[in-house]
């Protein structure tokens, strides 16, 4: 049986971020996705960079499973407090939290980015949707995320969130410049095609207009998936 068959079948799943190993429950409702290939992707860059939350203040918006949050804790983070627009989602990751023994500081059932912080922080931690966005332009949470977390950062603070090449990722470095951000590549993959793109009404035509959107290999849909670093200048 295949990892992503074990994954859907298992209530309890084990991840791997080299050196962490995170356990998560999922809730058996259905409201809370397990971890997708952008939110493990987007792991993956994390590990990479400790430094950016070790001793550091961390906001992460739209929590899931909880699983970023968990190992930014790990990763040595000072605090995270977390949102997420639904409140079953918020009692699963405080759950997941407990399975590994970490504390977050603060849970807010919140919509979004729609709130004034109580605090500046020095992280902002995101998977911002984009296929299943519900809105008509999918692009929405990610240019919101970059025109909205510089209200929620110090100077100097980060902003770390994944993307897929069907989303552009030129005009969204033309957004994070624009929004007074610095910005690496902290991780890069490439994943098949989820299922439900091809179900996804208008999804896969979209794409086909985003130069560089995705490829075709041996008849197969492959997206690229990269981490964004970036750096709010003093």
């Amino acid at each position: 049986m295949s990892m992503t068959n074990q994954a859907t079948l298992c209530t309890d799943v084990k991840y791997f971020f080299d050196p962490f190993v995170i356990k998560i429950e999922m809730d058996g409702n259905g409201d809370v996705w397990k971890p997708t290939p952008h939110g493990m992707a987007l792991a993956q860059g994390m590990a990479k960079v400790p430094h950016v939350f070790c001793g550091k203040t961390v906001i992460e918006i739209g929590a899931g499973t909880g699983i970023h949050a968990i190992l930014a804790m790990k990763l040595g983070a000072q605090s995270i407090d977390i949102t997420d627009i639904n409140e079953m989602v918020i009692t699963t990751a405080n759950k997941n939290a407990d399975k590994n023994n970490v504390e977050f500081r603060q849970t807010w059932v919140r919509d979004w980015m729609n709130f004034e912080p109580s605090e500046p922080y020095d992280v902002v931690l995101c998977n911002p949707p984009f296929c299943k966005a519900g809105t008509p332009n999918r692009r929405w949470f990610i240019t919101e995320l970059m025109e909205q977390s510089s209200r929620f950062l110090k100077s100097g603070g980060y902003v770390i969130f994944c993307q897929s090449s069907m989303a552009n990722f030129p005009f969204t470095e033309k957004e994070l410049k624009g929004n007074n951000f610095m910005y690496e590549i902290v991780h890069k993959t490439r994943e098949l095609f989820r299922d439900y793109y091809f179900t996804e009404p208008g999804f896969i035509e979209e794409s086909r207009q985003v130069p560089n959107g995705f490829e075709l290999i041996d008849d197969e849909y492959i997206e690229t998936l990269q981490v964004y670093l970036g750096t709010l200048k003093f």
